[in-house]
């Protein structure tokens, strides 16, 4: 599973897709030109979750199941314990707020509400209190397979996310919801590279803040794309120059589609289990 932590998302409320020649061109390029690129990122982390018993309310907001857990003991944390009900009408402004502004994440969403079901679930207490990284969101992989055989896309909203502003909560529901639940249902977990999950994930949040016309020039912003260029997706940026250099171009200049950089993700991770499959390596 992977999560948002602070120095990923979107800022604080203080502050915010070749054909076959080409993919095989890539991957002989990146079988020789690959850098180790090391990012932390949480797409292993296990989490130890409070059963769904524990439910204090559950709502169908535009068919997805929200579902606000019972509040912990206040005293056992060090920062406000939002309420249920109010975080779920923050996660219901959110959900609003990515359909209207982002066709493209909108329609990831009615994707994954055809494969399964959607869920975003609130618990005060995520992540536990021994993690010492400030979590605002994590994408659950597997935790609550439905009966039905179909899959289940749920991400759980911590007491951080909680008190985040409705369109920074929303920035981070695209990147791990949209982000991570399209790789779930395309099985990526397990098969791709969790570092290559992260950059795509990314790029997601970097549409819906663009679509949603957020601001770009804060310094959190820059040092968000700062890390996602220079080490997230180091790899996938080679990989983007190689193939499509006209659209490098553009990425580096600003002037471009982030959906165009996305639809080549496909075609990248053909070419890395290739290399990965030539060399015996796992991901």
């Amino acid at each position: 599973m992977t999560a948002s932590a602070r120095r990923r998302g979107p800022p604080p409320p203080s502050s915010r897709r070749l054909f076959h020649l080409t993919a095989l061109a890539g991957y002989f390029f990146l079988l020789t030109a690959t850098v180790p690129v090391r990012a932390q990122n949480l797409v292993d982390t296990v989490w130890h979750l409070r059963p769904m018993a524990q439910a204090a309310l559950r709502a169908d907001h535009r068919g997805l199941d929200l579902v606000g857990m019972q509040l912990p003991p206040a005293a056992d944390y060090d920062i406000p314990l939002a309420d249920p009900a109010a975080t779920l009408d923050k996660i219901k402004t959110a959900v609003d707020r990515v359909l209207a502004a982002s066709p493209i994440a909108a329609r990831g969403i009615e994707t994954l509400s055809k494969a399964g079901q959607v869920r975003i679930i609130y618990d005060a207490a995520f992540p536990e209190r021994s993690l010492s990284r400030v979590i605002i969101a994590a994408f659950l992989v597997g935790e609550f397979q439905p009966r039905d055989g179909k899959r289940d896309f749920t991400v759980i909203v911590s007491r951080f996310g909680a008190n985040w502003p409705a369109d920074e909560l929303a920035a981070v529901l695209v990147h791990e919801l949209i982000g991570h639940g399209l790789q779930r249902l395309k099985n990526r977990f397990g098969n791709d590279r969790p570092i290559d999950l992260e950059c795509e994930a990314r790029l997601w949040q970097q549409l819906y803040i663009s679509d949603a016309g957020m601001p770009q020039d804060t310094q959190e912003m820059v040092a968000f794309r700062r890390t996602t260029d220079r080490r997230v997706c180091h790899d996938f940026r080679r990989y983007v120059r190689h193939i499509r250099p006209d659209l490098m171009q553009r990425w580096d200049s600003g002037h471009f589609r982030m959906s165009e950089i996305i639809d080549l993700f496909d075609d990248y991770y053909v070419t890395i289990r290739k290399g990965r499959k030539k060399l015996n390596r796992k991901p």
